[in-house]
């Protein structure tokens, strides 16, 4: 299906010769950042909703706090009824890593689903491989490559193909699109659960110094995603250790019903803590040797 994507850039558009010329699906900008609003949003949905277009709203992610920059983009839109996805536009990094920006990007999307919002992540080809980690991967994707056939993605439900279109109605240029039957709104996805366990098991690890493989802490967000693997791979904790590392493994065992001795989450991996993983890694059918690994931690994530 034929669509466009409008801003205050394309100014009044004639949405009756829109629609005429063959476009289907118009997208509308509807916020920016925390407080931008565009201009022309109210009017803009109301002629494109007389012409008879489908209507999908989309917000320019900043970076901000995401659940500030979601509720804005919410209160916004609140009361109109679009027939696409609600888009999160992410096409820079604004100086964050690409485990903080995922993670924000992630939290936003999160906030729409959990009040019943289907969502889509908007972005560049490029942007999505190099800035982007694989936790906000499994969200819908229109994907944005100019001057190609066809993107370099292989699974996504829109596909921008210009951004120098010329469509009867609209005296600007204006964004092509090609949408499949996947961007009109369906079934709200689950909520990627952030685990208070999980992000406590980041905290430690960051405080004891592990790192993803790109030399970088974890973002202490309670997902489990490829940074958060790449540091539990890592993991060899033995009898004699003395950390916070030690002391969330021992809040785990004892949390499990395996006693750390009368001082408890002491933070030293002494003679009864070390008795006390042995048994946990017996009750798990796991090596019962006393190395608090990967396959441990997994277990005591859990």
């Amino acid at each position: 299906m034929k669509g466009i994507d409008i801003s205050v850039y394309q100014g009044t558009v004639d949405f009756k010769k829109v629609k005429n010329s063959g476009i289907q699906i118009v997208y509308i900008e509807a916020t920016k950042g925390l407080a931008y609003v565009n201009p022309l949003f109210k009017s803009q949905y109301a002629g494109a909703k007389a012409a008879g277009l489908k209507i999908g709203f989309y917000h320019r992610f900043e970076a901000n706090d995401p659940i500030l920059e979601a509720k804005h983009f919410i209160k916004i839109i609140d009361g109109l009824s679009p027939d696409c996805k609600y888009v999160i536009d992410a096409e820079s990094s604004y100086g964050n890593s690409i485990t903080v920006l995922s993670s924000k990007v992630r939290q936003f999307a999160n906030y729409l689903i959990s009040i019943g919002k289907d969502v889509c992540l908007y972005t560049g080809d490029n942007f999505y491989a190099t800035h982007l980690d694989n936790s906000v991967k499994n969200l819908p994707l229109w994907i944005a490559h100019y001057r190609v056939t066809k993107p370099d993605v292989i699974k996504y439900i829109g596909f921008q193909y210009s951004d120098t279109g010329i469509v009867d109605g609209v005296t600007e240029f204006v964004d092509l699109d090609e949408f499949s039957s996947g961007i009109f709104l369906g079934p709200v996805p689950p909520v990627v659960v952030i685990n208070a366990v999980v992000r406590s098991f980041q905290h430690a690890a960051n405080l004891v110094g592990l790192k993803d493989k790109n030399g970088s802490k974890l973002v202490e967000n309670g997902i489990i995603g490829t940074h958060t693997n790449e540091v539990i791979a890592k993991v060899y904790v033995t009898k004699g250790a003395h950390n916070e590392l030690v002391r969330w493994i021992q809040q785990r065992l004892i949390a499990s019903g395996f006693g750390c001795g009368p001082t408890g989450a002491d933070s030293y991996f002494g003679l009864i803590t070390l008795a006390a993983v042995k048994k946990y890694q017996t009750s798990k059918k796991l090596k019962s040797d006393g190395i608090v690994g990967p396959l441990t931690i997994n277990k005591l994530l859990r």
